[in-house]
């Protein structure tokens, strides 16, 4: 795990968390206009980016972003937007961190998906995409990425083993929901993004059995996080729009408990 910041310690925070075999570099554009007013934690995770780790669970990750917030006396993070894996992550940090105050979390694509049986088929595929990087550079051709993050991005896939990249797949498809229940208020700050054609869709019923009051909006026509590279000054927008419905939500769950 390596964890790059920007901005200054002394703004209110935003925490970034990318997707499987993506970089934190790739997550920046979305709160490029909010980058003078905040200061901006954005890990590699391990094994992703500039981190030359093996990745070894959601969990694990989870817990050393904790523990660096926890080191770093920050108590509330006014935004935390994650993709697909790093969704994974999110979740278990809210969870397992009750000290913690998210204001407002974004989760686009979010790997929480629980399917029996399919595991193999999915290592088979991101198998199949390590032998051909160049799948990738067309799925992430429209979000314009700088060559040098592309290769950041080549050189994770190159150098995962198969016992990590086992590892991710797993963590896509093991989400535990019993263990990570949260109270109402946390659940409206929640904010769920998938395409209509992302295979990861199949979670919502689990998320709106376990989270109830989270919020769900889908796009018709996407598959897996297009939407946000396709989109990416509207979805800069968006994050600020669910910014400010959840600090109106934040506002009233503290008057409530007053």
């Amino acid at each position: 795990m390596t964890i790059h910041e920007y901005g200054d310690r002394k703004n209110p925070h935003i925490l970034l968390i990318h997707g499987m075999w993506m970089c934190h570099e790739m997550m920046l554009p979305y709160v490029e206009k909010m980058r003078s007013e905040y200061h901006i934690i954005a890990p590699d995770l391990t094994g992703h980016g500039s981190d030359m780790g093996s990745f070894e669970g959601a969990e694990q990750d989870a817990v050393q972003i904790g523990k660096w917030i926890a080191d770093h006396d920050i108590k509330t993070l006014d935004l935390m937007f994650s993709t697909s894996l790093g969704c994974v992550v999110a979740m278990y940090l809210v969870a397992d961190s009750p000290w913690l105050t998210v204001k407002c979390s974004v989760l686009e694509g979010a790997a929480l998906t629980r399917m029996k049986g399919v595991e193999w088929m999915f290592r088979g595929m991101m198998g199949g995409m390590q032998k051909h990087p160049e799948a990738a550079a067309k799925m992430y051709s429209a979000a314009e990425i700088d060559s040098d993050v592309m290769k950041k991005l080549s050189g994770s896939m190159g150098r995962t083993d198969k016992k990590a990249l086992a590892c991710m797949v797993h963590t896509c498809n093991s989400f535990k929901y019993e263990q990570s229940m949260l109270p109402a208020d946390v659940q409206r700050r929640l904010f769920f993004e998938f395409g209509s054609r992302d295979s990861h869709i199949v979670c919502r019923k689990l998320i709106q059995k376990y989270y109830p009051e989270a919020t769900i909006t889908v796009r018709k026509g996407y598959g897996h996080c297009v939407y946000m590279f396709k989109h990416q000054e509207e979805y800069s927008d968006i994050l600020k729009d669910y910014m400010r419905k959840s600090c109106l939500l934040y506002t009233s769950d503290a008057a409530d408990e007053l």
